[in-house]
């Protein structure tokens, strides 16, 4: 869907969640070379710069949440192609980023190309504190009882932290590039804004650094307590299994047809064989009630 602005340096054309006749009204009308336009088609692209001879390409990428599942945060790259007169954004999905840009954000194409990335910027730290809230929550219940869903939702955001620490890395270098780019930065506005970009992209990198090693922290502990518990039912089960078996050889041994002791007098050998049974699965139980004190 072609949604055209037009401002008073320049035009914006935003393209969200394009299809086959909005990519050949691209690759014709505005002449955006046929492997660009492949490349958005791409969910895995990466963020980069590229001048082409007409135009330049700037490729970054957003955290977005999976509206289906309504749990999973992924990235998908956003792609800014701009000239002289025109900026044309360009995203598989509809980037809701873009609506919050207001008017005197867009004096200048560079402006609103760094405006951009800059919420960008700080759509991962908002992003990054509601998988935090996850892990809290998973946290909480994990310790009134051990559960695969919660203990699955952990593994997810570990996931997630590890797709936002790359497109973290990629927007860096990209912001890296952009200040290398003649005439982009070319007051000390745009530098500004350059700059406070750059700072949202490493705090969040920080952040993704701190909350992963919190979440290795707490999977390691889970892991424990369930070696543990897991432990401690064999051990168990070891036990019951021992204090089963000498009954069950001795019955064995009574049901055979050799001469036994107390064979003739199956009152006492029934008594004796009570008392074994008693005595050991006794000292089972006592076994067991000391293991769990300690």
């Amino acid at each position: 869907m072609f949604d055209t602005k037009k401002l008073k340096t320049f035009s914006w054309i935003n393209v969200g969640n394009p299809d086959h006749e909005d990519f050949e009204r691209l690759l014709t009308e505005y002449k955006i070379d046929e492997d660009n336009i492949v490349d958005i088609l791409d969910p895995d692209e990466q963020p980069r710069i590229e001048i082409e001879d007409d135009y330049k390409v700037i490729i970054v990428r957003f955290p977005i949440a999976n509206r289906e599942m309504d749990t999973t945060w992924h990235t998908e790259p956003l792609c800014i192609f701009y000239s002289d007169k025109r900026v044309i954004t360009v995203c598989r999905k509809r980037c809701d980023l873009l609506d919050k840009i207001k008017e005197d954000e867009m004096a200048t194409r560079e402006m609103f190309i760094l405006n951009i990335i800059y919420y960008i910027a700080e759509s991962y730290l908002r992003a990054l504190k509601e998988l935090n809230k996850k892990v809290v929550n998973s946290k909480k219940t994990l310790q009134e009882r051990v559960r695969k869903p919660e203990l699955m939702q952990l593994l997810e955001v570990e996931n997630t932290y590890t797709l936002y620490m790359a497109s973290l890395k990629g927007n860096v270098a990209v912001m890296d590039k952009i200040d290398k780019l003649r005439g982009f930065t070319k007051d000390e506005e745009t530098q500004e804004l350059s700059e406070d970009a750059r700072i949202e992209f490493n705090q969040a990198i920080e952040v993704v650094t701190s909350y992963s090693k919190m979440l290795k922290s707490i999977k390691e502990t889970f892991e424990s307590v369930i070696n543990m518990d897991s432990n401690t039912y064999i051990n168990r089960l070891t036990i019951w299994n021992i204090v089963l078996m000498v009954p069950s050889v001795i019955v064995g041994y009574y049901g055979m047809n050799v001469a036994l002791p107390y064979a003739q007098h199956s009152h006492t050998a029934l008594v004796i064989f009570i008392s074994i049974m008693v005595l050991l699965i006794g000292y089972g139980l006592y076994t067991i009630a000391c293991r769990r004190v300690v």
